[in-house]
């Protein structure tokens, strides 16, 4: 049986994936190193202590995003069915932590003022809830040519 070759989707579909572990590191390495790098919010602010507690109540779940997005590149580079399967619940983990981030921010005007911080976190956001639904689309688009290897995607 001839291994498909790899469609311009289904690369990018990897790239994102190394993107979203690699972003997950970083962002979770600066908060706890360099927190001013990546706070929305000075220690100085009154709710300082409520937002700490609401992003500290994260790692756990971008953890997930991460691993998903790890074992979803692997199945890609290993052309495995489950590797777009995985690449699904990254996408999915993408968009509900999203929404919660961008939820919270608005309650909590965190884009107001839009400070230099205040665009980090809308970048954030923005990346969540748009790379999140073309993962979804891309890997649910490309899974069928590792079931059936002479149809086209």
């Amino acid at each position: 049986m001839r291994t498909p070759r790899r469609t311009p989707q289904e690369v990018a579909l990897i790239i994102m994936g190394i993107f979203a572990v690699v972003a997950v590191i970083l962002y979770w390495a600066a908060w706890f190193l360099a927190p001013s790098a990546v706070q929305s919010r000075p220690p100085t602010a009154p709710d300082y202590a409520v937002y700490v507690a609401f992003e500290q109540s994260f790692p756990l779940a971008d953890s997930w995003l991460a691993l998903a997005a790890l074992i979803g590149v692997i199945g890609l580079l290993r052309r495995r069915t489950w590797g777009f399967l995985f690449m699904l619940l990254a996408g999915s983990a993408s968009i509900f932590l999203g929404l919660m981030d961008l939820l919270y921010d608005l309650e909590h005007s965190m884009f107001v003022p839009l400070t230099q911080e205040a665009v980090v976190e809308l970048v954030i956001v923005v990346l969540l809830l748009l790379l999140g639904p073309i993962v979804v689309s891309l890997a649910w688009s490309q899974r069928r040519r590792y079931l059936d290897p002479d149809r086209s995607a």
